[in-house]
């Protein structure tokens, strides 16, 4: 059964049959390999995410992850557990997860700062506590990936992007490891109608950069084109963030000096992963030719005497 061609009556029959409650109606929210939908009984809405085979390598670690924070008193979406007692259902190839539905707003970073930092200093701290095993992220996730990516495109100026790549390597290789979201841009932080911050999607989890997560929401950078005045409004962000967090959770100074190189790992990895999920050909030279560009005039911005 491929999710993409479930109906409604099929969706609601394996609900039905799986949770104590009394399902009548869905309403599909967004299509793809994972989809979503609002799952409804007679006085209730629910959050249903249905999961598809290509993102099934990382889902259980993001359930097991919400569970832990939610349990812990954090705010997360609230996972319903099935008749079973089990977190998710399995129907074939796709799995079911159901939530309470939260009713969000987008956080504004000139507003949320300070709390937004307190929100992720807690979740680094209560993290460190979490008791399985996590992914490693290093050098070949971060780099690597997309310069294995330009040598199959046989991209002109990959030795250019190559040599960038090591040198930043070598300027954050000694920056201290432990829990990282991953993915900590503004979308996955939602202001529910109780007035608290929720984090969401823990599927990139792992063990990497706690910085990489405060560099991501203090991202005020145009990611496509460059535009100078992203870095004064990225480091101002971050300054507001950071005393908040180190309430919380405590960063070295080798980690507080690395913001301008988390923006740089950024632009790596989020490109490595969008080829990744859409293929090869999906980008050309000349979107390599104006990232290449971007790192560049990133760097003469920065104007620091050991950046690349």
């Amino acid at each position: 059964m491929e999710e993409q061609i479930m109906e409604n009556n099929q969706i609601l029959e394996i609900m039905n049959l799986h949770y104590p409650m009394s399902f009548v109606k869905t309403e599909l929210l967004r299509k793809g390999g994972n989809s979503t939908y609002a799952i409804y009984t007679d006085h209730d809405k629910y959050f249903l995410k249905i999961i598809g085979k290509a993102f099934s390598d990382t889902f259980q670690q993001s359930v097991d992850i919400n569970l832990f924070l939610q349990q812990n008193g954090f705010p997360v979406p609230h996972i319903h557990m099935a008749s079973g007692n089990e977190p998710y259902i399995q129907v074939e190839t796709n799995y079911f997860i159901l939530y309470r539905f939260l009713e969000t707003s987008e956080i504004d970073m000139e507003k949320d700062a300070e709390e937004v930092g307190s929100l992720i200093g807690k979740l680094h701290h209560l993290m460190s506590n979490y008791p399985c095993e996590l992914v490693r992220h290093d050098k070949s996730f971060y780099l690597d990936r997309y310069i294995n990516i330009l040598r199959k495109k046989q991209y002109p100026k990959q030795e250019e992007f190559a040599v960038y790549s090591e040198r930043l390597w070598n300027r954050i290789k000694m920056i201290p490891v432990s829990y990282s979201h991953g993915d900590m841009y503004s979308g996955n932080i939602q202001r529910g109608i109780d007035g608290k911050l929720y984090i969401l999607d823990f599927d990139t989890s792992c063990i990497g950069f706690p910085i990489y997560d405060l560099a991501l929401i203090s991202n005020q950078t145009n990611y496509f084109d460059y535009e100078e005045e992203g870095l004064p409004k990225t480091t101002a962000i971050f300054k507001r963030i950071l005393p908040e967090y180190l309430k919380y959770h405590s960063l070295s100074e080798l980690e507080k000096d690395s913001l301008y190189d988390m923006i740089a790992l950024y632009h790596f990895a989020l490109q490595a992963t969008i080829i990744e999920i859409y293929g090869l050909d999906c980008v050309d030279n000349a979107f390599f030719d104006k990232q290449l560009n971007w790192l560049k005039q990133w760097k003469i911005q920065c104007n620091r005497i050991y950046f690349i």
